[in-house]
């Protein structure tokens, strides 16, 4: 009976009245909430704060931190660029591309004050991708925004084990950068967010590029053969 088409617009206006009871009670709980005097406010690096003063006080575990964090990300961002020179689809690139340049563009309007007890150093190893000397570029997570796009191409090789692994990379680079205080929550959702919204833009967009390249290409090859 519920779900009769005649009781639609009931159903749809009880979803909504409880939409709006939980916005404004949700609304009720942050204007409740204390404010930081100066700074900004993070939940996950109160809690994640244990592990932070951990690291703060053993450099070489903070160091070793730092070199595997920024390992992974060399490896993911070489395996985009290996996909996008050998592979079938100019997507791998285009997507990195248009997530650097959309956080470049985001980083020259928005700068953020450090968090307390930033952990970003030189850690003994260089890195291709990762630049040690630049501690101001927070919003939003470039870590975060790397692995999970790279993630959702390794996902189309439909390896589980491998979908897996990089779900799991992706996972340990956002809680590093929590623990290192390299980047605040919000960074890191947002680096999510445009990482998901990139690959499903790119791989719309990739297509038609893809397809132009490959006429192209075969008629060069077809143009070439004929000449013998």
């Amino acid at each position: 009976m519920i779900y009769s088409a005649r009781m639609r617009p009931i159903r749809r206006t009880i979803l909504t009245a409880i939409a709006l009871v939980i916005w404004f009670y949700t609304q009720r709980l942050i204007g409740a909430r204390s404010v930081p005097a100066q700074g900004i406010g993070d939940g996950l690096h109160q809690l994640t704060a244990p592990w932070n003063g951990y690291f703060l006080s053993h450099a070489a575990a903070a160091n070793a931190l730092l070199i595997v964090s920024s390992a992974f990300i060399d490896l993911l961002a070489l395996f985009l660029l290996l996909r996008w020179l050998f592979g079938p689809s100019v997507r791998p690139f285009l997507g990195l591309f248009v997530l650097m340049v959309m956080r470049q563009i985001v980083q020259a309007f928005c700068a953020l004050p450090p968090p307390p007890n930033l952990i970003w150093h030189y850690p003994g190893f260089p890195s291709l991708l990762v630049t040690y000397s630049v501690a101001g570029d927070f919003f939003f997570s470039g870590h975060t925004a790397i692995a999970v796009f790279a993630a959702t191409e390794i996902a189309r090789l439909k390896k589980a084990w491998l979908t897996t692994f990089a779900i799991l990379v992706a996972l340990f680079e956002i809680v590093a950068v929590l623990v290192l205080r390299a980047h605040y929550t919000m960074d890191i959702f947002t680096g999510i967010i445009a990482a998901l919204w990139v690959a499903a833009i790119i791989d719309r967009i990739s297509k038609p590029i893809d397809s132009f390249v490959r006429s192209r290409e075969q008629t060069t090859s077809e143009e070439a053969s004929s000449t013998f």
